[in-house]
This record gives structure tokens, C-alpha cells and sequence, in this order.
């Protein structure tokens, strides 16, 4: 008996100790990689084959693959969504359109995760892509302390022109490179203080253009799908740069990290590859919206797991912030994941997931591309997925079943179609639509005529 109580006794110590040890460890850094419209057939750890990302698929391979990770449509949506841990239909965005003018911006009340994190002692940077807005609204008044990248939605691959801080100049190389020394110079400089490092690469977005070197190691791959290649396997060499630097920080166990792209592949224009799935960027099939993903953070993420139910890119957000003992200063959408990563919660992160794109009226022209056409509403629950595009009838997919969303099986489940139909008014009822205004100049209707 005395035994046994000295044992239990000091197993309680024990514990205790664990908990204090737990409780004074230092909050992780938080690095976050964003790629730009790499669908699940680019990265070998989500199904791709004919090109080889051996870095991406390490970090992937050392932290947990969401294999079914969704985002919006296109990239000012989803990079709205990452950093607010809110649904961007929450606050007017939808599609790119609003941002892409000269004094767009994303609504300065909405509260972003280097902000918060910022408060709460985070050393905050932003390499590479912003496309939230432009002048008083870049990143430098949206909580980083640091920027080096360019504003809008596409920058440059050889000798781009980015923006330092505040100031533009010109530098030689290949733009993934550059942002790859400039996040692994940020990493080495702040290694004994938690940080958020937000890194946009450029690739493999348009204009695309690839050096002779990186072009000539695909010899066997065809037009568009050759170039992607280059850009990709050169994306994969600054993922690797990043993943060392953190490495030899000895920051490894100290650091989560998320991988993700932007929105699906663009095949035809790109040549980018969403594997097995119909539709592409700018879409609400699983093309447009199922990207790779992958979360890492050894120690505490399980490493080589794959975990199937649906996450979204709104649930960085939370994640992050759990991860950094800090909690939202407002309501979020986003879920953290961390619990359901590790295995302590078996239930699915989301009872549905929604999508509205497209929903401006004055844009839905048949003149133009038929993805910028019509109104895309999109709902996913469980296994099942409703879409309806404009006025056409709604369709359901069973995607973890039929994930080229070939078969639709609306007829044989009406019940199901009107409760999913019904849930999405629910949710958009909650939304502010999007407004373009009359004289926006690039897209409003009374826009100034070029000269």
C-alpha cells in the first residue's frame, strides 16, 4: 500500500511537471508556404507523377496530408480566407475582381492572423504575393512587420521588380529564388523569438516563363505541361531551401508549417494538372477548389498520415492561433485542426463547407469566358457534393466515390439536394454580396475608357 501510494505520488509529480514544462514552452513558429494555382496532379504527395517535387513531397511526407483540402475558386478569395479564418463572402469578396483595381482593398475592419499574432509577441513577414489591396491596406497596415514581394496578382519570374518594405526595385534571378533566400534570411535572423512567416510563391501562375536549364530536364513532357514542369520543379528546390533553413535554425520541432495552393490548376492556359478532377481554377468543381495540402509540425503532428475528411483553407487561421495559445479577437469559420490531426477527435472537422462565386449580376456576360458566365454555388457535406451553375438544374456527386464528379445522382436523392440547397440559403443569408462599383476601372460599368 505505502508503495503503491508512493508510486502514484510520484506519478503525479511526474505529470505535473510534464504540465508545467508544456505550459512554459515556447509558442511554435508558424510558417505558412502558398503556392499559386498548382492543382493535386503538380505535387507527387497528392497524385502527381510526372513531375518530380522530391522537397515538397519531404515536407508533406514528415507532417499530415489532407487529401481532401479545399479552397475558393481563385486567389484574392482564398488568401482573404487564410489569413481571416473567414468564409471572404463574410465581407464582400468573392472573386479577384474587387481587389484588382487601384484602390481595392479587403475590408480594413477584418481582423488578420499576423495581427493577432502580432499582439502576442510575433515577429510577422510577408515574401511574395499579397492581392488584398493596395496602398494604406498592403500588408505593412494589415500586421506584418515586414514585406518583400509585389501587391497585385501576378509578378514576374526573371529579374522581377518587387517591393522591400515600400520600395520597388528590380532584382536579378528567378523570383521563387529570391523569395526563398529573403524567407530563409528572415528565418536566421529571428530564431530565438516565434515568428509567422507567410510565403507567396509566384509559381505557377501567369506570365509564365522558364530558364533553358530547367526547361531542357522535361524534353520528354509536351507544350504548356513542359513549362509547368520547369516552374514547378524550380518551385520545389525554394520549398526545399525554406524547409533547410528552418532545419538549420534548429527550429524543426518548433515549427508548423502549412503547404497549400491558392485554388486548382488551370490546365488549357497553365499547364497544370488536377489529376483526376473535372473543372479548374475559376470553378466550383473539384478542380477549381481541391488543392494539395499539408500540415507539419513534428512532435505533434503525426508524420506520413493521411486524413480524408474535408478540411479548408479558413481553418489555417484557427489553427495557427491555437498553436500559439492565442484565441480570435472575433468569430471565425475555421476550425483547429490540430485536434483532429493527432487523432484526439475522430468526428470531421465540418459539417459542410460552402461556395458562392461569380454572384455579380452585371458581370454575368456570355461574351466572356463561360467560368466568368454565370453564378457557381457549391456545398459540400460528408461524402456529398451539390453544385449549381446559373440557372441550370442543381446536380449531387458522391466525390469520395466519383471524384472526376462524373456521375450525377441529384434524381435518385431529391431529399438531399433540397436539404443542401436549403443550407446554403441559410448560410448565404448570413453573407454580404459582392458590389463592384460603377466607375471601378477596370471592371465597373461606367469604367473610364483606356486612352
Amino acid at each position: 500500500m505505502i508503495a503503491a501510494a508512493l508510486l502514484g505520488g510520484i506519478a503525479g509529480l511526474v505529470a505535473m511537471a510534464a504540465a508545467e514544462l508544456a505550459v512554459a514552452a515556447p509558442p511554435p513558429n508558424i510558417v505558412v508556404i502558398l503556392v499559386d494555382d498548382l492543382g493535386v496532379g503538380d505535387c507527387g504527395f497528392s497524385g502527381g507523377t510526372d513531375v518530380p517535387t522530391p522537397h515538397i513531397d519531404r515536407l508533406a511526407g514528415e507532417g499530415t496530408v489532407c487529401t481532401q483540402a479545399y479552397v475558393t475558386p481563385s486567389c484574392s478569395p482564398t488568401r482573404a480566407a487564410l489569413l481571416t479564418g473567414r468564409y471572404p463572402s463574410r465581407f464582400g469578396i468573392e472573386d479577384n475582381r474587387p481587389l484588382d483595381g487601384p484602390t481595392a482593398a479587403m475590408d480594413s475592419r477584418e481582423i488578420l492572423l499576423p495581427e493577432v499574432l502580432r499582439r502576442h509577441g510575433y515577429r510577422t513577414a510577408l515574401v511574395g504575393k499579397w492581392h488584398l489591396g493596395q496602398g494604406d491596406y498592403g500588408p505593412l497596415a494589415r500586421g506584418f512587420d515586414e514585406f518583400f514581394g509585389w501587391i497585385g496578382a501576378s509578378g514576374k519570374y526573371i529579374d522581377p521588380s518587387l517591393i522591400t518594405g515600400d520600395t520597388r526595385s528590380v532584382h536579378e534571378g528567378w523570383v521563387d529564388d529570391l523569395l526563398a533566400d529573403r524567407a530563409s534570411q528572415f528565418i536566421a535572423g529571428h530564431a530565438d523569438a516565434p515568428f509567422f512567416l507567410h510565403i507567396g510563391f509566384m509559381a505557377a501562375h501567369l506570365k509564365q516563363e522558364a530558364e533553358e536549364a530547367d526547361l531542357a530536364r522535361f524534353v520528354h513532357l509536351d507544350g504548356k505541361r513542359r513549362m509547368a514542369a520547369a516552374i514547378i520543379n524550380r518551385l520545389d528546390a525554394a520549398v526545399g531551401r525554406v524547409m533547410g533553413a528552418i532545419r538549420d535554425a534548429g527550429l524543426d520541432d518548433r515549427t508548423l508549417v502549412f503547404f497549400l495552393s491558392d485554388n486548382g490548376g488551370e490546365p488549357p492556359v497553365l499547364g497544370t494538372s488536377n489529376g483526376p478532377h473535372r473543372g479548374q481554377k475559376f470553378d466550383v468543381l473539384e478542380g477549381g477548389i481541391h488543392v494539395p495540402f499539408a500540415v507539419r509540425w513534428p512532435g505533434v503532428v503525426p508524420a506520413g498520415r493521411r486524413f480524408a475528411p474535408a478540411v479548408h483553407c479558413i481553418d489555417v487561421f484557427a489553427t495557427a492561433a491555437a498553436a500559439a495559445g492565442v484565441r480570435p479577437d472575433a468569430a471565425i469559420d475555421g476550425v483547429n485542426l490540430l485536434p483532429y490531426l493527432d487523432g484526439r477527435s475522430s468526428a470531421a472537422p465540418h459539417e459542410r463547407l460552402f461556395w458562392i462565386y461569380n454572384d455579380h449580376a452585371d458581370w454575368r456576360r456570355t461574351d466572356q469566358d463561360t467560368n466568368r458566365a454565370r453564378r457557381l454555388v457549391a456545398v459540400r457535406e460528408g461524402s456529398w457534393k451539390l453544385v449549381v451553375e446559373g440557372d441550370a438544374a442543381p446536380r449531387l456527386y458522391d466525390v469520395e466515390a466519383d471524384p472526376g464528379e462524373a456521375t450525377d445522382v441529384a434524381a435518385a436523392h431529391p431529399e438531399r439536394v433540397e436539404a443542401m440547397r436549403g443550407a446554403f440559403g441559410r448560410w448565404y443569408s448570413d453573407m454580404t454580396p459582392q458590389v463592384i462599383p460603377d466607375d471601378h476601372p477596370i471592371y465597373g460599368r461606367h469604367r473610364r475608357p483606356s486612352r
